[in-house]
């Protein structure tokens, strides 16, 4: 029962693929998306935010040329009622890593899923430009980035390792025996 409520939460219906919202083959990726998934309230919230919208995004393992991304998100395309993305993680960080990134590009997802104006790479750009700032210019394209993507990643990483946010600073649970940050 508590997979199933898991793979709900995620968007992922077991009977039917057609709500299925986030998309991936790679055991490896659903498996991460799973454990984070019953660990953290912002990747919950993220993950309701687009299952409410028409957006169906692919996650899948890229290894980069470079050293300077560690994932991205994509414009697809739009066809009917959909819009379709695709983020792109390099599966082979560290676990607690990717499981950063992860929460960090489905912000972004999040914030594409939430501007329903956002219909092909011109508005897709546009968003971006007004929600955040451009960073790795040059580098295949223009790359954009958001503070809130940036604070999304850390606090999955937090609630992944049972941390929680205090004031300025990060104190971790007794249980975890992890210092703090």
């Amino acid at each position: 029962m508590a997979t199933f409520l898991v793979l709900l939460m995620l968007g992922i219906s077991p009977q039917t693929d057609s709500l299925q919202r986030i998309r991936t083959t790679s055991p490896y990726i659903q498996a991460i998306l799973s454990e984070v998934g019953e660990k953290s309230p912002t990747l919950q919230s993220i993950v309701r935010r687009i299952a409410g919208s028409n957006v169906i995004v692919y996650v899948t393992c890229q290894q980069f040329s470079t050293n300077v991304l560690n994932g991205r998100t994509i414009w697809t395309e739009a066809s009917g009622d959909a819009r379709y993305l695709r983020v792109e993680v390099d599966c082979m960080l560290s676990r607690t890593n990717l499981v950063t990134i992860l929460g960090h590009e489905l912000q972004h997802v999040a914030e594409i899923a939430d501007a329903p104006d956002v219909i092909d790479v011109r508005s897709f750009a546009k968003l971006f430009k007004s929600i955040g700032y451009v960073s790795c210019d040059g580098y295949k394209g223009e790359q954009f980035e958001t503070n809130a993507a940036l604070a999304a990643g850390k606090r999955v990483r937090q609630e992944f390792l049972h941390r929680w946010p205090v004031g300025d600073r990060v104190v971790a649970s007794a249980r975890s025996g992890v210092p703090a940050e």
